[in-house]
């Protein structure tokens, strides 16, 4: 490898990145193989010349099994996804009713057809043959293809191209490492370009072909914590942001409502701009540190009724999360798209003389109606980029449909009043000393997953939800949820499945419990949301986490993954806990998966016979039968735990006699006769001496 320590110091990140990540590399590189040879299989190079123009063309009533809707929307590559038919070259019009090559109606197919198709076999074909990337000047008919025709070689010959389709990306890559280059070069030359230096100074990516992992390179420049420097405005840019809508890898997606009812959509689209900010409460958006600071402005300016929730996000989403090259597609309700834009500039605050104060400008490239899939979010401004499925979606109707439908805003959601909850309610409900709780709170901030575990009465449900609040602040049903698990929970109930329709004609994806309360969590990161899952270990866990097992990891938390059903990525954000809660007593049950157990820390939660709460419980009650009773459930306990085939987990806990306003004769043979009785004789079903003994004892206690 040539010594390059005079260039900028991404190379040198680039190669540690690849140092570190070798063997993820190897299974990548593999993937990409296995896609590239599926398609190959279908589209050998040879049949480029005889596709007939509805095998290849985006359009008509048969183009979702062409070769541009596979390029533009299947998995195989870098994938484009996104943006006009044109970057095609040739496809159907269904508002012209005609073919179109570029802009332009093509009058004569039958002539015209196989011109094209010969200038585009031949340019593979040279291109794979030449030492050196071809110009498009000598190809009339391929203007404006460059990036499509860039993922068709790297398809073809990926020896010689990079899976990587955007003239930005490659010119950052090129300029970090010091590759030089002609500034008129098209996609696929400066692909080439890459290609062959990453070859030279990065042997080891290279198989046995001499192709180079062009998605180690997607992985880099997408990377978090990496920055490029940005040579021709001497700016640092995260990387990801300010790179053109070629590259579906590195936008945002958003959906975004221009006024009530689309009502600034017009003067929007003709301005070229976008605001949030109608009025202008919050002055420059650019000055707030936090979200939070938003909120409580809007409160002041419009009162304290509402939350502002939403659109204390929207702003800040609109200021600080959007960046140039993001796609925008504006929204009319909630089943209703009017027109899509690419994100030009950065936020901009006007003067006090404009009537639009906070804005950004924006290309817009479409104008119309088309109907959503499925539907929409209420909100102003929603980052949509992990719904893959939609976007693509959203894409094909852009292309091919045109629909009516009508409007539909609401108001946001009042604010709600909650309880105050905060440790000291917990101890009084709870019996538990502060050391243990303050030990407990501390595990689960720190882990994020957390399994209370223990005998049958030692409060776990109890005091899990109490748990919850006492970290929130408040009794705020609406970010707890609990699930209970049982042997056949699975995966569908859980993440997304498989579903009948309601018309019973066929299947559909509907989401699971997690899924939901996941994006819910998402888009409040200022709170604490709290999943609680009873019996946890009741349910085939592998089968319930599945991919998740990788994503509730701390570490891992805000990293995503494809699910297995939908085209969407998901991940689990920072600001979920789960809490499990598992019966150390019931003899039915499997061991928890290993691997979940490496992921949650596990608490005992022991009778609290002997708390400060439970001997004051105790003293109010001031009942001699009941603390015989009590007396000899402690001394019952001792010889379970002494018990070689029992032990500390198998316990009687303190929950059976809790929440007692006055004590009774038939309320405690209850208690013995009916819970007590028959759990003792689970543990000793094998010993019925034993097991009568321990029952006579408690009978006698409360006599």
């Amino acid at each position: 490898m040539e010594d390059h320590g005079g260039l900028n110091a991404n190379y040198q990140d680039f190669q540690d990145f690849i140092n570190q990540n070798l063997e993820r590399i190897r299974q990548t590189k593999q993937s990409e193989i296995e896609d590239r040879s599926a398609f190959l299989k279908k589209y050998p190079l040879e049949k480029i010349q005889e596709l007939s123009i509805d095998e290849y063309c985006l359009g008509t009533e048969k183009s979702k099994d062409s070769l541009s809707y596979l390029m533009e929307f299947g998995r195989i590559g870098f994938g484009i996804g996104g943006g006009s038919a044109r970057k095609h070259g040739v496809y159907f019009s269904k508002k012209d009713n005609c073919y179109m090559h570029g802009a332009e109606s093509i009058d004569h197919v039958e002539e015209f057809w196989p011109q094209f198709t010969t200038e585009f076999y031949q340019f593979l074909v040279l291109s794979g043959e030449s030492n050196m990337a071809l110009s498009l000047d000598d190809y009339p008919l391929l203007q404006g293809m460059a990036m499509v025709l860039t993922k068709y070689l790297s398809l073809y010959f990926p020896s010689k191209y990079l899976s990587i389709g955007s003239s930005n990306v490659l010119r950052y890559l090129l300029n970090d490492f010091g590759y030089t280059y002609d500034d008129s070069m098209k996609c696929h030359q400066l692909n080439y370009i890459l290609n062959a230096c990453l070859k030279r100074d990065f042997l080891e990516l290279k198989d046995e072909d001499g192709a180079i992992l062009g998605g180690l390179t997607w992985e880099y420049i997408n990377g978090e914590s990496i920055k490029i420097h940005n040579k021709r405005n001497e700016t640092e840019t995260e990387i990801g942001s300010g790179l053109g809508d070629e590259d579906v890898r590195t936008v945002h997606y958003w959906l975004y409502s221009p006024g009530v009812g689309a009502s600034q959509w017009e003067e929007f689209y003709i301005s070229g701009i976008m605001s949030v900010d109608w009025d202008g409460p919050a002055g420059d958006l650019s000055v707030y540190r936090s979200r939070e600071e938003i909120r409580i402005k809007l409160q002041e300016y419009y009162g304290i009724d509402r939350s502002y929730k939403n659109d204390s996000l929207a702003l800040w989403q609109f200021a600080n999360e959007m960046r140039p090259g993001d796609i925008v597609y504006a929204k009319k309700g909630m089943h209703k798209i009017v027109g899509r834009g690419i994100v030009e500039s950065d936020y901009e605050y006007g003067d006090s003389d404009e009537q639009y104060h906070s804005i950004r400008r924006i290309k817009w490239t479409h104008h119309g109606e088309w109907v959503y899939p499925g539907q929409a979010v209420q909100k102003v401004l929603t980052d949509i980029t992990q719904y893959t499925d939609t976007i693509t979606k959203l894409e094909e109707i852009l292309i091919e449909e045109n629909g009516e439908i009508f409007d539909s805003e609401t108001e946001e959601e009042l604010v709600q009043k909650y309880p105050p909850y905060d440790e000291e309610h917990f101890l009084s409900d709870v019996f538990m000393d502060k050391d243990s709780y303050d030990v407990l709170v501390g595990l689960i901030r720190k882990k994020k997953n957390v399994i209370l575990q223990g005998a049958p009465g030692v409060g776990k449900t109890y005091a899990a939800k109490r748990l919850a609040y006492s970290m929130m602040g408040e009794k705020n049903q609406d970010r707890v949820m609990m699930v209970q698990f049982h042997q056949s929970y699975s995966y569908e109930d859980f993440i997304e499945g498989f579903r009948p329709t309601g018309s019973g004609n066929g299947f559909e994806i509907k989401k699971g419990s997690f899924y939901h309360f996941c994006r819910k969590a998402a888009e409040d990161p200022d709170h604490e949301y709290f999943f609680i899952i009873d019996e946890i270990n009741r349910g085939n866990l592998s089968r319930i986490f599945g991919e998740l097992f990788m994503l509730i990891e701390n570490d891992k938390r805000g990293n995503e993954l494809q699910l297995l059903y939908s085209d969407e990525k998901f991940n689990v954000p920072r600001n979920v806990y789960i809490l499990g809660m598992m019966n150390t007593a019931d003899r039915s049950l499997a061991m928890l998966d290993y691997a979940l157990r490496r992921r949650f820390a596990f608490y005992d939660m022991k009778p609290a016979f002997g708390s400060s709460g439970f001997r004051e419980y105790r003293s109010k009650l001031n009942s001699d039968q009941f603390n015989h009773l009590i007396e000899c459930v402690e001394r019952l306990n001792n010889a379970i735990r002494e018990d070689e085939s029992l032990g500390e987990g198998f316990c009687i806990g303190h929950s059976y006699f809790c929440n007692l306003e006055e004590v009774t004769d038939q309320e405690l043979a209850g208690i013995v006769e009916y819970e007590l009785s028959p759990l003792l004789q689970e543990y000793w079903y094998d010993d019925r001496v034993k097991a009568n003994d321990w029952i006579g004892r408690l009978r006698d206690a409360i006599r």
